[in-house]
């Protein structure tokens, strides 16, 4: 009997079939398991910063593996077949299995990449990054004096080295109405890390609003603040000795991995910051009236939101969550939870762009309020005079900015251009993943061509785009009356065109290259048989953030 191999961290394309459909459901239906069980290993700790500082407290699929190994456990359980070989990076995830899964005589090898050198690096460029925005704030801007009797509207922003995505985040009537209000609104710009630090400098200098607009948190927050985030790495080892049982598997080895994790301690140190920022304007009785979190539910947004919801309790109704982007089904963390909300580390209000995303974000706690406000960043899109699609001749291929998911998308276009060298592939990579660090290879092949740009002016000149992963990619694509190839590179396809309520003839699902470039030749074939009705997706009627800001 021929073995079947599974590696655990590949892609779920390349999961053996036997196993990838049992997978799949169960990884869809873990939704909400996973969900409440996170929410139960949080109650414990849900007002200590250091636990919404762990990766464990996350929920993001794309961040941790612990939604993965769950659904693992689950597909291994229903399995019948005795013949298989497990392919893992985790010896925790080797010993549970082997522990829990003795009749299954499973063959299970384990491999390790250590990466200790890159881990130090990480967190000392971290630490670094942070002491010297903090004293160039310091020393090189004036502290904004504040009445302590007026109330004050904060906007959570970031900046970083790309100029055109730092004006990205909110609509430009707020930036307009600051300054000419009676309201006190102050943006809170967050830095993102960069080692071309001086280019930095220079954009925070010449930052696109009047500099009187800006708080910065680096006024308020203190030397004793950075360290305590900076030590975080020592306090979080009190977590390491409580148990964590998932369907009575113990599955503390694997947690404890998680909240051991190096990858992004930038993240930690703002989270922690942020919450220690609310806390020092407390004590200094400034007066937070209102909160607009740009709200992704990441460790950042958890100590923002938990910092004004818990010192500033009076007006945490006035606690606001903006999501300007599209809802992709496996992000569960962009829905809150229940012990997210009593927690106070997700908004009291979350603004999303369309009504069609109102049951998704209420998912897992019925109760979250919800606003559907404007769009800014999509806001082209209603006034965009679209092309008929026989009017089109690209092919577009989209990239999300999840590694193992672009790597996958790269792989099936180079594919389809080497088996068909007549045919052009354009594709469009994602800013904040750069081609060069997906492929190895010197030299793409000729026919297939990097764009840059726009992506909605660039869709304008395709007839079908090709994307997988976490994205903007599937909603622009739809509202620009593109034809969508979506490869089942990861659970829940199906699930994000029931999101959007795409027409199912416009949308082709596929599992290989090959798949792909049949699609790609009958849709060409076919181009003027497609009917497209009018996407009522977006509406320009949608209530102003400049409206929910004011009142």
């Amino acid at each position: 009997m021929k073995t079947i191999t599974w590696d655990l961290e590949d892609a779920p394309i390349k999961f053996p079939k036997e196993v990838r459909h049992i997978f799949d459901k169960a990884f869809i239906y873990n939704r909400k398991n996973f969900t409440l069980w996170i929410d139960k290993i949080s109650k414990k700790n849900q007002n200590d910063i250091d636990w919404w500082s762990t990766l464990p407290s996350l929920r993001d699929p794309y961040t941790n593996n612990l939604l993965n190994y769950i659904s693992v456990i689950d597909t291994i359980s229903k399995i019948k077949f005795k013949n298989l070989k497990i392919i893992t990076r985790s010896y925790e995830m080797k010993r549970i299995l082997e522990r829990n899964f003795k009749n299954k005589k499973l063959n299970i090898k384990a491999t390790n990449k250590k990466e200790k050198l890159k881990v130090i690096s990480n967190f000392l460029k971290s630490i670094v990054f942070q002491i010297i925005i903090y004293f160039y704030i310091n020393i090189f801007f004036k502290k904004k004096k504040i009445e302590k009797s007026q109330k004050i509207t904060l906007v959570d922003t970031f900046i970083t080295l790309n100029r055109k995505q730092n004006l990205g985040y909110y609509p430009k009537d707020i930036k307009n109405f600051i300054g000419k209000s009676n309201l006190k609104i102050l943006i809170v710009p967050t830095f993102v890390p960069t080692l071309n630090i001086f280019k930095l400098f220079k954009i925070i200098n010449n930052l696109p609003e009047k500099k009187d607009n800006y708080l910065f948190k680096e006024h308020y927050i203190q030397i004793s603040d950075l360290f305590f985030s900076f030590f975080h790495i020592f306090r979080r080892n009190k977590f390491l000795k409580e148990k964590f049982n998932y369907k009575k598997i113990d599955l503390s080895e694997l947690i404890y991995k998680e909240i051991k994790n190096y990858g992004d301690f930038n993240s930690i140190i703002i989270g922690i910051l942020n919450y220690k920022f609310f806390k020092r304007l407390y004590e200094n009785d400034i007066n937070i009236f209102k909160s607009i979190n740009w709200f992704e539910n990441q460790i950042v947004d958890k100590g923002w939101n938990l910092g004004f919801r818990y010192f500033f309790q009076k007006f945490e109704h006035n606690s606001f969550g903006y999501q300007d982007f599209n809802k992709h089904f496996n992000l569960i963390n962009h829905s809150p939870s229940e012990n997210e909300n009593k927690s106070r580390v997700t908004p009291n209000n979350v603004i999303v762009i369309s009504k069609s995303f109102i049951k998704v974000t209420k998912e897992f706690y019925r109760k979250q309020k919800i606003t559907v406000g404007e769009s800014w960043r999509f806001k082209k899109i209603l006034n965009l005079k679209i092309k008929t699609l026989n009017k089109r001749n690209k092919i577009l291929f989209i990239l999300c900015g999840v590694k193992q998911i672009d790597e996958q998308l790269l792989k099936m276009a180079i594919e389809i251009c080497l088996k068909n060298t007549k045919i052009k592939i354009y594709i469009k990579d994602h800013p904040i993943l750069d081609l060069k660090k997906i492929t190895s290879l010197p030299v793409l092949p000729k026919n297939l061509i990097v764009l840059y740009g726009d992506l909605q002016k660039i869709l304008n000149q395709c007839f079908v785009s090709i994307t997988s992963g976490p994205s903007s990619a599937i909603l622009e694509s739809a509202c620009m009356n593109t034809l969508l190839i979506l490869p089942e590179i990861e659970p829940g396809v199906k699930e994000n065109i029931k999101i959007l309520n795409l027409n199912r003839n416009n949308v082709f699902i596929v599992k290989s290259a090959s798949e792909i470039l049949k699609k790609v030749i009958f849709i060409k074939k076919n181009l003027k048989k497609f009917k497209f009705k009018k996407i009522d997706f977006l509406n320009s009627k949608s209530k102003k953030l400049i409206q929910i800001i004011s009142n």
